[in-house]
Order: structure tokens, then sequence, then C-alpha cells
């Protein structure tokens, strides 16, 4: 029976060991040193089986969201000059600064999940929390945020998966 061997930090399979019949001592069974052998090397827990792909998605969807962030600035910055039916100054001059406020608000967002998803990727000891805070922050941007978000917490929050990633930021 062979027993696969992963690697601590990543969780990537490193190798895998085949226990032979003539390398066991009188007493023991084949079965009974591949289970001593799968004891040494455990199969690696939730956090470090998804935590590339949580930091991979959270840069990809962060950068998809810089493309209506950077959009709402120019749009916001311009006062809407391309309307044919333009709106009165006033208005204007309410939503333009309105529109890019909320640009600002929303590429703030993006680049934390940016940073957010490469502190991930980088096993930094703060990604986990602001990963966390973020993914809750995007539980209401349906479907993909909300998504993303679940995933987020459900790899991250539980109290075993603070120790494991503790564990692996330290090494």
């Amino acid at each position: 029976m062979p027993v696969q061997v992963f690697c601590s930090k990543c969780g990537h399979q490193v190798a895998v060991a085949i226990p032979s019949p003539l390398l066991e001592s009188p007493g023991q069974s084949s079965t009974s040193q591949a289970v001593a052998s799968s004891a040494a090397f455990q199969r690696p827990a939730r956090v470090a089986q998804h935590l590339n792909t949580l930091g991979i998605l959270w840069i990809v969807y962060s950068v998809l969201r810089l493309i209506p962030g950077v959009a709402m600035l120019v749009f916001g910055s311009s006062h809407f000059p391309f309307l044919v039916a333009p709106f009165p100054w006033a208005m204007r001059g309410f939503l333009g600064p309105l529109v890019s406020v909320l640009g600002m608000v929303v590429l703030g967002f993006a680049i934390a999940g940016i940073i957010a998803g490469w502190g991930l990727m980088s096993h930094a000891p703060w990604a986990r929390m602001l990963a966390i805070v973020i993914g809750c922050l995007y539980l209401i941007h349906i479907p993909f945020g909300t998504a993303l978000g679940a995933y987020t917490l459900w790899v991250l929050t539980p109290a075993e998966s603070a120790s494991e990633y503790q564990h692996l930021a330290g090494a």
C-alpha cells in the first residue's frame, strides 16, 4: 500500500513511499507498517490544500474589480460630458464627486484584495485576518464575491485553521 508524502508548507505531494514486505520486522505486517508510515506523514489539512488557490482567486477577482473602479473615477472626474441630454450643472456637480468617491472605494477594496491574495500565497502572518475581513465584506457582491467570501471563510475561519496558518506562516 503506497503512502503519500506531502510538503508541510504548500501541501503538494512530494513523494510516494511504497513499503516493502522484505523490510518488515518479524512481528510486523505490511499493513501495520503502512499505517505507521502514514501516521508520520499525514495528509495536509484544509488550509495548506486551499491557500494558493484562495490567493490566486483573490488576485484575479480583485484585478477584475479594478476595471469598474477606474471607470468610475474617469466618469466621475469628467462630469458626464458625453450624455446627449446633459444634466443640469447642480446635478453634475453632485454626481461627479459621488461617482469619483465610489470609484475610489471600489479601487481601495480591489487593491486590498490583491494585497490579501499576495499575502496568502506568501504565507504572511497578517494576510489571514485581512482576507477574512474582506471576505466578509464581499459576501454582498453576488454572485462571485459571495462565492469567494464564503470560500475564504470556509478555509480560514475555523479555530484549527488559525493554528495551521500560524504554523505555515512561521515555516
